[in-house]
């Protein structure tokens, strides 16, 4: 009798869930569905801004790598002597558009994503497209032909050393931004006859650096030839030929850097060029 009697109760209890189904699902169905689609919409956008930042970050590193090709333009110009062989009007057009190009690039890659790295690099990348213009040689007849003028090269001084500035103020955290960056404002002191200043920066990056051995051992380096460059050039020809090259064509030429993959995924500091060298380069 009472295992028919639990029976009886069960097959009732049944028959109560079975008849208010109907009536549950009109009073919370609308409720439960509506939030299991909310929970579906943030998953699909969680998903999207994960897929559109990876591939923002890609467009800008792209973005950046475009912009040092064209500073590699320019300082191939100037390298290879182009332009004291073609028409001043068209390397004239040709560093215009490059400029333009690049800082155009620039823009794109710091609007695509907002990674620090990408910004550190492409605020590093405006200073060393500025530096490598005040670098330019003047072309024949500019004096005189508005069409072949461009900026000054205080004026392309003046932004390479607030884009340096930049990062190393806002960026510190960027190892090899920031480095750059202050080799860059090291070489705009040098350009400017601002040698204490100079000095400064290098043996901050000496002290920064003692674990990157290659930006020690170049900032070091710069030390030893600051002495040297600081000197007052002497005109005239000796009474006889020295027997070192004179640092004349190279005193104004600050040292150079590899630029860090925009990527930032090594750990492993971009190797040093020489200290100086005759020519331009795209980092200072």
């Amino acid at each position: 009798m009472k295992a028919e009697r639990r029976h009886e109760l069960a097959e009732n209890e049944l028959a109560k869930v079975i008849k208010g189904a109907p009536t549950f699902w009109q009073q919370s169905g609308g409720k439960f569905l509506l939030g299991l689609i909310v929970v579906l919409l943030i998953v699909i956008l969680i998903q999207y801004r994960i897929r559109s930042n990876r591939e923002g970050l890609a467009q800008a590193n792209e973005q950046i790598t475009l912009a040092r090709g064209f500073i590699e333009q320019l300082q191939a110009e100037t390298a290879q002597m182009y332009w004291m062989f073609a028409p001043p009007h068209d390397v004239a057009l040709r560093r215009k558009q490059a400029m333009s190009e690049a800082n155009a690039a620039i823009d794109s890659a710091l609007r695509l994503s907002d990674d620090r790295r990408v910004e550190a690099e492409g605020i590093l990348t405006r200073g060393d497209l500025n530096w490598t213009a005040s670098s330019l040689p003047e072309l024949p007849g500019a004096a005189t032909q508005p069409s072949l003028q461009m900026k000054s090269q205080k004026e392309y001084l003046s932004t390479a050393a607030e884009a340096y500035q930049t990062v190393a103020g806002n960026y510190p955290d960027i190892t090899h931004a920031d480095i750059a960056a202050r080799f860059g404002l090291a070489a705009i002191h040098e350009q400017r006859g601002e040698w204490d200043a100079a000095k400064s920066v290098y043996e901050k990056i000496v002290a920064d650096t003692a674990k990157i051995t290659p930006y020690k051992q170049l900032a070091e380096t710069r030390l030893n030839l600051l002495p040297t460059l600081r000197q007052p050039l002497i005109t005239g020809k000796p009474a006889t030929e020295p027997a070192i090259p004179t640092l004349a064509a190279e005193r104004n030429l600050p040292p150079t850097i590899a630029a860090p993959s925009t990527t930032q995924t090594s750990a492993k500091p971009p190797s040093p060029a020489p200290a100086a060298t005759t020519t331009a380069t795209t980092r200072p």
